[in-house]
C-alpha cells in the first residue's frame, strides 16, 4: 500500500473524512523554535493533505501529517479549516517548480514538494476544492501556472 492510500485509511476514514489529495513536502526554511521540542526525534516525512467530511454540510480541511523513520504509522499533526486558507503562492508562474507556501489566518509555511508535478496536481485539486466548498471568502491563488486554474491564467 502506498503512503498516501495509508493516510487515507489510518488518519481520515475512521473520523469518515475523505482524502481528496495530498503532497509529500519538506520545509523550505528552518522553523525556528529555539524554547521548545519539537517532539519528533529524528527523521520524518510530512505530507500535507486535504480532506472532506462524508456528512453534510461537508467540511474541507488541510493537514499536515507526519511519519517518523523507522514508523509504519501516520501522525495527524496541524489541521486548518479550508475557510482559514487566505493564499496559496505557486512562487513561480513560469515554470515548474516544486516550491510553494500557504498563508493561514494564523501560519504561514514555506514548502518544497517531492516533484513538480505532484505540486502541481495537489494545487489542481486544492483549486477546484475552495471552488467547490467555500461560498465567500475564497483564497488567493497567486504565481501559479495558468494549467493549475483550469487554463486560466493568473
Amino acid at each position: 500500500m502506498n503512503a498516501k492510500s495509508a493516510i487515507s485509511k489510518e488518519i481520515f476514514a475512521p473520523h469518515d473524512e475523505r482524502m481528496l489529495g495530498a503532497v509529500q513536502v519538506k520545509r523550505r526554511t528552518k522553523k525556528k523554535i529555539p524554547f521548545l521540542a519539537t517532539g519528533g526525534q529524528g527523521e520524518y516525512l510530512t505530507y500535507i493533505c486535504l480532506s472532506v467530511t462524508n456528512k453534510k454540510p461537508a467540511q474541507a480541511s488541510i493537514t499536515k501529517v507526519k511519519q517518523f523513520e523507522g514508523s509504519t504509522s501516520f501522525v495527524r499533526r496541524t489541521q486548518w479549516m479550508l475557510e482559514q486558507l487566505r493564499q496559496v503562492n505557486g512562487i513561480d508562474p513560469n515554470r515548474d517548480s516544486p516550491e510553494f507556501d500557504l498563508l493561514f489566518e494564523n501560519a504561514f509555511d514555506q514548502w518544497v514538494a517531492s516533484t513538480a508535478s505532484e505540486k502541481c496536481t495537489f494545487f489542481q485539486v486544492l483549486h477546484h476544492t475552495c471552488q467547490r466548498y467555500l461560498t465567500d471568502k475564497k483564497p488567493e491563488f497567486i504565481n501559479c501556472q495558468s494549467k493549475i486554474m483550469g487554463g486560466k491564467s493568473v
